[in-house]
């Protein structure tokens, strides 16, 4: 495992200045509110739409351009965003990027900076997709519109404008689930490697959880305990308003829905995982992470101290969003994550 430190070093149980500094601007959400039973016809959802995400910034130095696309599927066309290094043409790789919102929300255009950043550190052509979200199109929707992504982006090489007949697919949160269960089902060895961002790969209730989810399995600074509980409740949230919106008839048991319950990984290609100290789905991470050493898949681990879920939203205003930026950039070069 790779561990990159926080403004503490090698402390653990504290959150990141910029981090805590956040928290502390926001109301805080407590034990009980996030575990309760929510019910749906009271939320306001256009406005739980509305507040995913964080403003982030451009921070290329080069010329990247951008074109919106149609990618065909079966009976229907996803939308999605090309960007690539001006006059690099073609390029060696391609990388499609699956964007989070707990499945039900978020769009291309919400990680663009991100996407921008990629395409210029790994000189590759990065695809962000709109994927179909839930409650109007449920569980297997956004993953079916994942597969057949990968599969049109690699036989439209030479339209896209990138070499190898393998891409790299990633994502954060609800985007890395996706990218896993696409590479659960790359039966014809389309993509070369997942590189899932503090991914979403158990959506089951926290008191059927495999590895027993609970507060006693994250190392907290007593001072700052109630913070880390309000950024843990937080996600805890949101997977229990989105559970029933997006896997609706399905089974939270299913691998697909949550990579944890996975006991077949024939089509699995190797995979990284990208992970924050005071994620909610950090415990499910590592129980994934314990299965692909089991079952001998190559895998590696990189974890950012004193981070929360949704870190990487925050291009330009913490400096480890750009750090991954550079990890997945030097991934998908070739080199492994930067160290």
């Amino acid at each position: 495992m790779i561990i990159r430190n926080t403004a503490y070093g090698e402390e653990w149980g504290l959150l990141d200045p910029k981090v805590l500094e956040r928290t502390k601007n926001k109301p805080a959400l407590s034990d009980k509110k996030a575990m309760a039973s929510i019910d749906l016809s009271t939320i306001n959802f256009q406005n739980v739409r509305d507040g995913m995400g964080s403003p982030n910034k451009d921070l290329t130095n080069s010329q990247i351009s951008e074109k919106s696309i149609l990618i065909q599927c079966q009976n229907r066309y996803i939308p999605a965003i090309v960007c690539r290094p001006v006059g690099e043409q073609p390029t060696l790789n391609a990388c499609l990027y699956l964007h989070g919102g707990g499945f039900i929300g978020g769009n291309s255009s919400t990680l663009l900076n991100q996407c921008r950043l990629i395409a210029e550190q790994a000189n590759c052509t990065v695809i962000s997709l709109d994927y179909r979200l839930a409650p109007e199109t449920p569980f297997p929707g956004a993953l079916h519109d994942s597969r057949e992504a990968v599969e049109w982006i690699v036989s439209h090489r030479e339209y896209l404008g990138f070499d190898n007949s393998q891409i790299f697919v990633a994502g954060d949160s609800a985007g890395g689930n996706l990218a896993v269960g696409c590479g659960l089902l790359d039966k014809k060895h389309y993509i070369k490697q997942i590189i899932s961002i503090y991914g979403a790969l158990d959506l089951q209730k926290i008191s059927q959880t495999l590895y027993h989810w609970d507060y006693s399995l994250y190392e907290m600074n007593k001072k700052q305990k109630n913070f880390i509980h309000t950024r843990l409740n937080k996600i805890m949230y949101i997977t229990n308003l989105m559970r029933p919106l997006y896997i609706e008839n399905g089974l939270v048991t299913d691998p697909l829905v949550s990579p944890v319950y996975t006991q077949d990984f024939k089509n699995l290609p190797s995979i990284t995982l990208i992970e924050a100290e005071f994620d909610y789905f950090l415990p499910s991470n590592k129980y994934f992470a314990k299965l692909l050493q089991k079952y001998g898949k190559e895998y590696q681990e990189i974890l950012y101290k004193g981070l929360d879920h949704g870190f990487f939203d925050r291009l330009g205003y913490l400096e480890q969003t750009k750090e991954a930026c550079l990890d997945i950039a030097w991934i998908i070069k070739g080199k492994g994550a930067k160290r």
